[in-house]
């Protein structure tokens, strides 16, 4: 591997990764990259998992510092994106990818229009008042969204804030901060399979973390700054690209 390559998978975390924690999608950016860079695509798939870990990780630090993770749905969002992230990566020879990356991307442009034609997700700041069957439902899709992210993963970020804007009525900044916990221990688990298959390429992994690391610290600090009124434009501005890709991949 020569050291332009990891260069360019170096400043590509850096940058996907500074959106990448507001809104997701970094895989979308990083998988076919890793693929261009000559890996094959389950090892592509692992190594970008275990790259992936270094946005979790960092944007959860700089969240926590800043009081906007919600442990509580946090953890149970974690617990059940591990397990689902366990049984995904499992999968991943067996199951064809294609037809649900085109059902995932069709139900993105519907719930963008919930997000759109509905002002307040996202933005009104209030005490959620959550039934049982809100939590069951949410953690749910949750499970169905780890079982995606173990054998794929771009985008299963973006569908948890989705369910902790929807299900959970978190804003944009604390559904933000609080699917990290779920993306770190979904992206975490899957790498750990990934790797007892040996589909792992550890050079590009080490420095797609530390670039998303990176990427992730910086958005996450000025993300206050941004606020959920601009983080939502970001969001709606993006979304639409990642579900064409999504389609047209």
């Amino acid at each position: 591997m020569d050291l332009l390559s990891l260069l360019v998978i170096f400043v590509t975390g850096i940058i996907g990764s500074s959106f990448g924690t507001l809104v997701g999608g970094t895989s979308l950016i990083t998988i076919p990259l890793l693929i261009l860079l000559g890996l094959p695509p389950h090892t592509a798939i692992g190594t970008d998992r275990l790259g992936i870990a270094g946005l979790a990780l960092a944007g959860w630090y700089k969240f926590h510092e800043k009081g906007w993770i919600n442990y509580k749905v946090g953890l149970m969002m974690g617990i059940t994106a591990l397990a689902g992230s366990f049984l995904g990566a499992k999968l991943v020879l067996e199951i064809e990818v294609s037809v649900l990356k085109k059902v995932i991307a069709f139900a993105t442009f519907m719930i963008l229009m919930i997000v759109v034609l509905k002002p307040g997700i996202g933005i009104e700041e209030k005490k959620p008042t959550l039934t049982r069957r809100g939590y069951g439902i949410g953690l749910s899709l949750n499970l169905l969204i780890g079982i995606y992210g173990g054998f794929y993963g771009a985008m299963a970020g973006t569908f948890m804030l989705y369910v902790l804007l929807l299900f959970f009525k978190l804003t944009f900044l604390e559904g933000t901060a609080t699917l990290k916990i779920a993306s770190f221990m979904m992206t975490t688990m899957a790498a750990i399979v990934f790797a007892s298959k040996g589909a792992i390429h550890y050079p590009m992994a080490v420095v797609m973390f530390s670039g998303c690391a990176i990427g992730s610290y910086f958005g996450a600090h000025y993300s206050d700054r941004i606020g959920n009124v601009w983080i939502k434009r970001l969001f709606i501005g993006i979304v639409p690209i990642m579900g064409i890709k999504l389609l047209i991949s």
